[in-house]
Protein backbone atom coordinates (compact mmCIF):
# COMPACT_ATOMS: atom_id res chain seq x y z
CA UNK A 1 0.00 0.00 0.00
CA UNK A 2 2.86 2.24 1.22
CA UNK A 3 4.43 1.56 -2.44
CA UNK A 4 1.60 2.37 -4.33
CA UNK A 5 0.86 5.41 -2.35
CA UNK A 6 4.02 6.94 -3.51
CA UNK A 7 3.92 5.83 -6.58
CA UNK A 8 0.44 7.68 -6.91
CA UNK A 9 1.83 10.83 -5.35
CA UNK A 10 4.84 11.00 -7.78
CA UNK A 11 2.92 10.47 -10.88
CA UNK A 12 0.20 12.86 -9.91
CA UNK A 13 2.39 15.23 -8.61
CA UNK A 14 4.90 15.36 -12.04
CA UNK A 15 1.68 15.40 -13.86
CA UNK A 16 -0.71 17.90 -12.46
CA UNK A 17 1.64 19.39 -10.12
CA UNK A 18 2.36 22.20 -12.31
CA UNK A 19 -1.60 23.44 -12.45
CA UNK A 20 -2.28 23.25 -8.79
CA UNK A 21 1.37 25.70 -9.05
CA UNK A 22 -0.33 28.16 -10.88
CA UNK A 23 -3.73 27.73 -9.09
CA UNK A 24 -2.08 28.21 -5.69
CA UNK A 25 0.30 31.21 -7.22
CA UNK A 26 -2.81 32.95 -8.45
CA UNK A 27 -4.94 32.41 -5.51
CA UNK A 28 -1.78 34.13 -3.48
CA UNK A 29 -2.04 37.29 -5.31
CA UNK A 30 -6.14 37.17 -5.30
CA UNK A 31 -5.64 37.58 -1.17
CA UNK A 32 -4.48 41.50 -2.16
CA UNK A 33 -6.79 41.68 -5.01
CA UNK A 34 -8.30 45.15 -4.17
CA UNK A 35 -5.19 46.84 -3.56
CA UNK A 36 -2.95 45.63 -6.54
CA UNK A 37 -5.72 46.72 -8.45
CA UNK A 38 -5.24 50.06 -7.25
CA UNK A 39 -1.71 49.65 -7.83
CA UNK A 40 -2.12 48.62 -11.06
CA UNK A 41 -4.62 51.42 -11.87
CA UNK A 42 -3.61 54.63 -10.57
CA UNK A 43 -6.46 56.42 -11.76
CA UNK A 44 -8.77 54.10 -9.12
CA UNK A 45 -7.07 56.20 -6.26
CA UNK A 46 -9.02 59.72 -5.11
CA UNK A 47 -7.92 61.91 -2.36
CA UNK A 48 -10.76 61.17 0.13
CA UNK A 49 -13.02 64.45 0.63
CA UNK A 50 -15.77 65.45 2.60
CA UNK A 51 -18.83 65.20 2.30
CA UNK A 52 -18.83 62.04 -0.12
CA UNK A 53 -20.86 62.31 -3.00
CA UNK A 54 -24.42 61.16 -2.81
CA UNK A 55 -24.99 57.07 -4.11
CA UNK A 56 -27.48 57.74 -6.72
CA UNK A 57 -25.43 60.29 -8.31
CA UNK A 58 -22.76 57.80 -7.83
CA UNK A 59 -25.04 55.73 -10.24
CA UNK A 60 -26.80 58.27 -12.22
CA UNK A 61 -22.63 59.05 -13.40
CA UNK A 62 -22.07 55.24 -13.83
CA UNK A 63 -25.38 54.51 -16.05
CA UNK A 64 -24.00 57.65 -18.20
CA UNK A 65 -20.45 55.98 -18.87
CA UNK A 66 -21.77 52.80 -20.60
CA UNK A 67 -24.10 51.80 -23.24
CA UNK A 68 -27.66 52.97 -22.74
CA UNK A 69 -28.82 49.09 -22.80
CA UNK A 70 -26.35 48.18 -20.10
CA UNK A 71 -28.29 47.49 -17.09
CA UNK A 72 -26.97 47.68 -13.58
CA UNK A 73 -27.17 45.11 -10.99
CA UNK A 74 -25.21 46.08 -8.14
CA UNK A 75 -22.87 48.44 -6.90
CA UNK A 76 -19.74 47.24 -4.44
CA UNK A 77 -19.03 49.97 -2.02
CA UNK A 78 -15.57 51.74 -1.18
CA UNK A 79 -13.65 49.37 0.92
CA UNK A 80 -11.63 52.11 2.43
CA UNK A 81 -10.90 55.65 1.99
CA UNK A 82 -9.74 56.67 -1.31
CA UNK A 83 -11.08 53.60 -3.09
CA UNK A 84 -13.97 53.79 -5.41
CA UNK A 85 -17.66 52.79 -5.42
CA UNK A 86 -18.00 50.05 -8.47
CA UNK A 87 -20.73 49.61 -10.27
CA UNK A 88 -21.50 46.53 -12.50
CA UNK A 89 -23.32 46.31 -15.44
CA UNK A 90 -24.90 43.71 -17.40
CA UNK A 91 -23.56 44.83 -21.01
CA UNK A 92 -26.30 44.46 -24.09
CA UNK A 93 -26.13 41.75 -26.30
CA UNK A 94 -24.25 39.93 -28.59
CA UNK A 95 -21.60 39.93 -26.43
CA UNK A 96 -23.22 40.57 -22.75
CA UNK A 97 -19.91 41.51 -21.47
CA UNK A 98 -19.67 42.69 -17.42
CA UNK A 99 -18.75 46.10 -17.37
CA UNK A 100 -17.50 47.61 -14.34
CA UNK A 101 -17.52 51.23 -13.85
CA UNK A 102 -15.40 52.66 -11.29
CA UNK A 103 -16.93 56.11 -9.69
CA UNK A 104 -15.08 58.54 -7.08
CA UNK A 105 -16.96 58.26 -3.73
CA UNK A 106 -16.37 61.93 -3.16
CA UNK A 107 -16.39 63.57 -6.42
CA UNK A 108 -19.51 61.03 -8.14
CA UNK A 109 -16.59 61.46 -11.57
CA UNK A 110 -16.21 58.07 -13.59
CA UNK A 111 -12.80 56.92 -12.94
CA UNK A 112 -12.73 53.95 -15.00
CA UNK A 113 -14.91 51.55 -17.28
CA UNK A 114 -13.55 47.87 -17.92
CA UNK A 115 -14.46 44.51 -18.79
CA UNK A 116 -14.53 42.13 -15.44
CA UNK A 117 -12.49 39.24 -16.75
CA UNK A 118 -9.98 41.35 -19.12
CA UNK A 119 -8.04 43.89 -16.79
CA UNK A 120 -4.99 42.32 -14.99
CA UNK A 121 -6.83 41.30 -11.35
CA UNK A 122 -9.91 40.48 -12.63
CA UNK A 123 -8.33 38.26 -15.25
CA UNK A 124 -5.45 36.36 -12.87
CA UNK A 125 -9.25 35.94 -10.63
CA UNK A 126 -10.95 34.14 -14.07
CA UNK A 127 -7.61 32.30 -14.19
CA UNK A 128 -7.65 31.21 -10.84
CA UNK A 129 -11.07 29.50 -10.80
CA UNK A 130 -11.81 28.92 -14.51
CA UNK A 131 -8.18 28.63 -16.31
CA UNK A 132 -9.42 30.70 -18.67
CA UNK A 133 -11.99 27.65 -19.76
CA UNK A 134 -14.95 28.55 -18.92
CA UNK A 135 -17.09 25.95 -17.07
CA UNK A 136 -14.98 23.08 -18.42
CA UNK A 137 -11.82 24.74 -16.79
CA UNK A 138 -14.03 25.72 -13.66
CA UNK A 139 -14.49 21.56 -13.57
CA UNK A 140 -10.88 21.20 -13.55
CA UNK A 141 -9.90 23.44 -11.14
CA UNK A 142 -12.17 21.62 -8.44
CA UNK A 143 -10.78 18.46 -9.47
CA UNK A 144 -7.58 19.67 -8.63
CA UNK A 145 -8.67 20.88 -5.32
CA UNK A 146 -9.54 16.90 -5.14
CA UNK A 147 -5.99 16.15 -6.01
CA UNK A 148 -4.37 18.47 -3.94
CA UNK A 149 -6.48 16.92 -0.62
CA UNK A 150 -4.89 13.45 -2.14
CA UNK A 151 -1.57 15.04 -2.13
CA UNK A 152 -2.13 15.68 1.24
CA UNK A 153 -3.54 13.28 3.03
CA UNK A 154 -0.79 10.22 1.01
CA UNK A 155 1.89 12.90 2.04
CA UNK A 156 1.21 12.58 5.42
CA UNK A 157 0.94 8.57 5.20
CA UNK A 158 4.23 8.48 3.14
CA UNK A 159 5.83 10.86 5.63
CA UNK A 160 4.43 8.90 8.97
CA UNK A 161 7.53 7.38 10.69
CA UNK A 162 7.06 3.63 10.63
CA UNK A 163 8.69 2.74 13.95
CA UNK A 164 8.10 4.73 16.86
CA UNK A 165 10.88 7.45 18.41
CA UNK A 166 11.34 8.20 14.96
CA UNK A 167 9.23 11.71 15.34
CA UNK A 168 12.46 13.45 15.82
CA UNK A 169 13.93 12.57 12.97
CA UNK A 170 10.84 13.04 10.18
CA UNK A 171 10.72 15.97 11.09
CA UNK A 172 14.63 17.05 10.74
CA UNK A 173 16.37 19.22 7.81
CA UNK A 174 19.52 18.52 7.64
CA UNK A 175 21.31 21.04 6.48
CA UNK A 176 24.85 19.31 6.23
CA UNK A 177 23.43 16.52 3.92
CA UNK A 178 23.80 16.48 0.09
CA UNK A 179 21.85 18.74 -1.96
CA UNK A 180 19.71 15.55 -2.84
CA UNK A 181 18.87 15.05 0.65
CA UNK A 182 18.65 18.52 1.82
CA UNK A 183 15.87 18.87 -0.95
CA UNK A 184 14.07 15.69 0.12
CA UNK A 185 13.97 16.75 3.90
CA UNK A 186 12.25 20.04 2.73
CA UNK A 187 9.78 18.49 0.49
CA UNK A 188 8.83 16.30 3.34
CA UNK A 189 9.05 18.45 6.51
CA UNK A 190 7.59 21.49 4.80
CA UNK A 191 4.72 19.49 2.51
CA UNK A 192 3.26 17.88 6.09
CA UNK A 193 3.72 20.96 7.89
CA UNK A 194 1.62 22.62 5.46
CA UNK A 195 -1.15 20.05 5.09
CA UNK A 196 -3.84 21.69 8.05
CA UNK A 197 -4.04 24.72 5.41
CA UNK A 198 -3.28 23.49 2.29
CA UNK A 199 -6.41 21.07 3.26
CA UNK A 200 -8.21 23.80 4.34
CA UNK A 201 -8.12 25.79 0.99
CA UNK A 202 -8.45 22.73 -0.75
CA UNK A 203 -11.92 21.81 0.75
CA UNK A 204 -13.32 25.42 0.90
CA UNK A 205 -12.16 25.69 -2.89
CA UNK A 206 -13.85 22.68 -4.03
CA UNK A 207 -16.86 23.61 -1.98
CA UNK A 208 -17.01 26.99 -4.25
CA UNK A 209 -17.08 25.08 -7.41
CA UNK A 210 -19.17 22.42 -6.43
CA UNK A 211 -21.87 24.34 -4.29
CA UNK A 212 -24.75 22.29 -4.87
CA UNK A 213 -23.17 18.85 -4.26
CA UNK A 214 -21.15 20.57 -1.27
CA UNK A 215 -24.60 22.03 0.26
CA UNK A 216 -26.63 18.43 -0.25
CA UNK A 217 -23.63 17.13 2.41
CA UNK A 218 -23.68 19.70 4.68
CA UNK A 219 -27.61 19.63 4.95
CA UNK A 220 -27.59 15.97 5.51
CA UNK A 221 -25.85 16.30 9.17
CA UNK A 222 -26.95 19.85 9.63
CA UNK A 223 -30.26 21.29 7.88
CA UNK A 224 -29.56 24.53 5.99
CA UNK A 225 -32.16 27.03 5.65
CA UNK A 226 -33.12 28.93 2.26
CA UNK A 227 -32.86 32.51 2.91
CA UNK A 228 -36.11 34.47 2.79
CA UNK A 229 -36.97 36.25 -1.11
CA UNK A 230 -39.34 39.41 -0.97
CA UNK A 231 -41.83 40.72 -4.06
CA UNK A 232 -43.19 44.63 -4.26
CA UNK A 233 -46.22 45.99 -5.43
CA UNK A 234 -44.66 49.15 -7.89
CA UNK A 235 -45.78 52.16 -6.87
CA UNK A 236 -44.25 55.02 -9.02
CA UNK A 237 -40.52 56.13 -8.63
CA UNK A 238 -38.20 54.20 -6.25
CA UNK A 239 -36.96 56.27 -3.72
CA UNK A 240 -33.02 57.54 -4.24
CA UNK A 241 -30.35 55.06 -2.83
CA UNK A 242 -29.38 57.16 -0.15
CA UNK A 243 -32.76 56.98 1.74
CA UNK A 244 -33.24 53.54 1.11
CA UNK A 245 -29.37 52.94 3.36
CA UNK A 246 -30.52 55.60 5.64
CA UNK A 247 -33.87 53.89 6.76
CA UNK A 248 -31.59 50.65 6.67
CA UNK A 249 -28.96 51.96 9.07
CA UNK A 250 -31.81 53.16 11.48
CA UNK A 251 -33.59 49.56 11.09
CA UNK A 252 -30.01 47.66 11.64
CA UNK A 253 -27.90 50.29 13.24
CA UNK A 254 -24.64 48.54 13.52
CA UNK A 255 -24.24 47.37 10.34
CA UNK A 256 -22.05 48.26 7.74
CA UNK A 257 -23.34 48.18 3.70
CA UNK A 258 -20.88 46.20 1.73
CA UNK A 259 -23.12 45.57 -1.37
CA UNK A 260 -26.18 47.16 -3.29
CA UNK A 261 -28.10 44.53 -5.31
CA UNK A 262 -29.99 46.32 -7.35
CA UNK A 263 -33.59 45.35 -8.34
CA UNK A 264 -33.96 43.92 -12.04
CA UNK A 265 -38.11 44.20 -12.28
CA UNK A 266 -40.18 46.21 -11.08
CA UNK A 267 -41.55 43.75 -8.61
CA UNK A 268 -38.23 42.84 -7.28
CA UNK A 269 -37.18 44.21 -3.79
CA UNK A 270 -33.37 46.48 -3.42
CA UNK A 271 -31.05 43.67 -1.34
CA UNK A 272 -27.74 44.84 0.95
CA UNK A 273 -24.95 42.72 1.67
CA UNK A 274 -24.02 43.90 5.26
CA UNK A 275 -21.84 43.01 7.80
CA UNK A 276 -23.73 42.96 11.22
CA UNK A 277 -21.89 43.50 14.62
CA UNK A 278 -19.80 40.29 15.82
CA UNK A 279 -19.31 39.56 12.33
CA UNK A 280 -15.44 38.01 12.04
CA UNK A 281 -14.83 38.92 8.23
CA UNK A 282 -14.08 42.63 6.92
CA UNK A 283 -15.81 42.37 3.23
CA UNK A 284 -17.86 39.46 3.40
CA UNK A 285 -21.14 41.16 3.91
CA UNK A 286 -22.94 37.64 4.64
CA UNK A 287 -26.02 39.13 6.39
CA UNK A 288 -28.66 41.15 4.44
CA UNK A 289 -31.54 43.45 4.46
CA UNK A 290 -34.08 43.59 2.18
CA UNK A 291 -36.07 46.43 1.46
CA UNK A 292 -39.22 48.09 -0.79
CA UNK A 293 -37.41 50.48 -3.23
CA UNK A 294 -41.07 52.13 -3.53
CA UNK A 295 -41.71 52.67 0.26
CA UNK A 296 -38.30 52.42 1.35
CA UNK A 297 -39.87 49.96 4.15
CA UNK A 298 -37.71 47.39 5.71
CA UNK A 299 -39.07 43.67 4.84
CA UNK A 300 -36.65 41.58 6.49
CA UNK A 301 -32.91 40.97 7.51
CA UNK A 302 -31.03 38.15 7.40
CA UNK A 303 -28.36 37.90 10.35
CA UNK A 304 -25.08 35.25 9.37
CA UNK A 305 -24.31 35.19 13.44
CA UNK A 306 -28.02 33.80 13.94
CA UNK A 307 -28.05 31.19 10.88
CA UNK A 308 -28.56 27.23 11.27
CA UNK A 309 -25.45 25.68 11.73
CA UNK A 310 -25.26 24.46 7.93
CA UNK A 311 -26.04 27.94 6.95
CA UNK A 312 -23.30 29.12 8.94
CA UNK A 313 -20.52 25.96 7.87
CA UNK A 314 -21.47 27.66 3.67
CA UNK A 315 -21.05 31.40 5.20
CA UNK A 316 -17.76 30.60 6.20
CA UNK A 317 -16.37 28.79 2.98
CA UNK A 318 -15.42 32.21 0.82
CA UNK A 319 -13.81 34.16 3.74
CA UNK A 320 -11.61 31.56 4.77
CA UNK A 321 -10.80 30.52 1.45
CA UNK A 322 -9.59 34.24 0.96
CA UNK A 323 -8.57 34.29 4.54
CA UNK A 324 -11.15 37.61 4.69
CA UNK A 325 -12.20 36.42 8.14
CA UNK A 326 -8.23 35.69 9.40
CA UNK A 327 -7.71 39.57 9.65
CA UNK A 328 -3.80 40.69 7.70
CA UNK A 329 -2.01 38.28 9.56
CA UNK A 330 -3.94 35.48 8.04
CA UNK A 331 -3.84 37.09 4.72
CA UNK A 332 -0.44 37.25 4.99
CA UNK A 333 -0.15 33.57 5.85
CA UNK A 334 -2.60 32.98 3.37
CA UNK A 335 0.04 35.13 0.68
CA UNK A 336 2.89 32.41 1.54
CA UNK A 337 0.87 29.89 1.80
CA UNK A 338 -0.54 30.05 -1.97
CA UNK A 339 3.05 29.56 -2.67
CA UNK A 340 3.73 26.47 -0.76
CA UNK A 341 2.15 24.01 -4.04
CA UNK A 342 4.79 25.61 -6.24
CA UNK A 343 7.45 24.90 -3.59
CA UNK A 344 6.46 21.74 -3.29
CA UNK A 345 6.51 20.89 -7.19
CA UNK A 346 9.48 22.38 -7.60
CA UNK A 347 11.47 20.74 -5.26
CA UNK A 348 9.41 16.91 -6.16
CA UNK A 349 10.13 17.12 -9.51
CA UNK A 350 13.83 17.77 -8.53
CA UNK A 351 14.06 14.90 -6.26
CA UNK A 352 11.92 12.58 -9.31
CA UNK A 353 14.84 14.19 -12.30
CA UNK A 354 18.39 13.20 -9.87
CA UNK A 355 16.55 9.85 -9.13
CA UNK A 356 15.85 9.67 -12.78
CA UNK A 357 19.05 10.77 -14.19
CA UNK A 358 21.26 8.36 -11.89
CA UNK A 359 19.48 5.09 -13.33
CA UNK A 360 19.84 6.71 -16.50
CA UNK A 361 23.92 7.05 -15.96
CA UNK A 362 24.07 3.69 -14.72
CA UNK A 363 22.64 2.23 -17.77
CA UNK A 364 25.26 4.03 -19.77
Amino acid sequence: MRQTMFTLHKYCGLLLGAIIALIGLSGSLLVFDHALDEILTPQLQEPAQQPAAKLQQVLTAAKAAVPADAIATRIYLARQAGSPHTVRFNGPPPANARLEVSVGPSTAQVLAVREWGYYPMSWLYRFHYTLLSGHNGEIVVGIMGLVLLFFSISGVILWWPRRRGRWHQALRINRQASTTRFFWDLHRVIGVASVPVLSLCAITGIAMIFPKPTAAIINSVAPITSKPSYTVSPQGQQLPLDSLLANAKAAVPNSEIKRIFLPQQAQHSLRLSANFTGEPWTNHGASSIWLNPYTGVVLGTWDASQAPIGNSILTWVFPLHNADALGLAGRILWLLVGTLPAFLFFTGTYLWWRKWSRRRSVKH
